[in-house]
């Protein structure tokens, strides 16, 4: 056989075969995941941070997991904060769900710090989330940890955002849980 003729069938067969594999995401069975933020901060904002730590959260685990539908959880979860218990308290809720991983984000009380002269402003963020990945298949912890991101912002004395800041600081505490869910949960 001539070797143009050999490099032409060798090049079918890898297009065809690159065409009837399947991709990466198809390849292997994805795991289902609840993903429970419980919102323990008492802020008045607590909807647009609620909404913003899904976003967040969502970027990290949609389309690599089965996301279990969370609402009925997290309505439960939401009366008090969870993340101090135990095992048994925190996966009370969760066992009931068909998800074989439970990771819950606990957004904890913000702390605030302020600095005034007369010509500026100083305010401290500090917010705090706790994250917990638990396998509710074998009842084992996983990962739990928490974290906390201070934001500071200097304005001209008129100029404060108190919600701004809790935004800011939220998402840098949701950047660090966000990465320490695609290290510590299984695919």
């Amino acid at each position: 056989m001539k070797p143009a003729k050999l490099l032409a069938l060798l090049l079918t067969v890898i297009c065809i075969s690159l065409i009837l594999t399947p991709t990466m995401t198809e390849a292997r069975q994805k795991s289902s995941v609840l993903l429970v933020f419980n919102n323990q901060s008492g802020r008045d904002a607590d909807e647009r941070l609620s909404e913003i730590a899904h976003n967040e959260l969502g970027k990290k685990i949609n389309g690599l997991y089965h996301v279990i539908d969370n609402r009925l959880y997290e309505k439960r979860y939401s009366q008090k904060s969870f993340f101090n218990d135990t095992l048994d308290s925190i996966t009370e809720y969760a066992k009931e769900s068909p998800a074989k991983y439970f990771v819950y984000v606990e957004l904890m009380p913000f702390r605030q710090a302020e600095g005034f002269n007369v010509i500026w402003h100083r305010k401290k963020m500090v917010s705090n989330i706790g994250l917990i990945i638990i396998d509710l298949q074998s009842h084992k912890e996983l990962f739990k940890e928490k974290y906390s991101v201070e934001k500071n912002d200097d304005t001209d004395f008129f100029f404060v955002g108190s919600p701004s800041m809790a935004r800011k600081s939220l998402k840098g505490a949701l950047f660090i849980a966000g990465e320490a869910i695609s290290i510590h949960l299984p695919l």
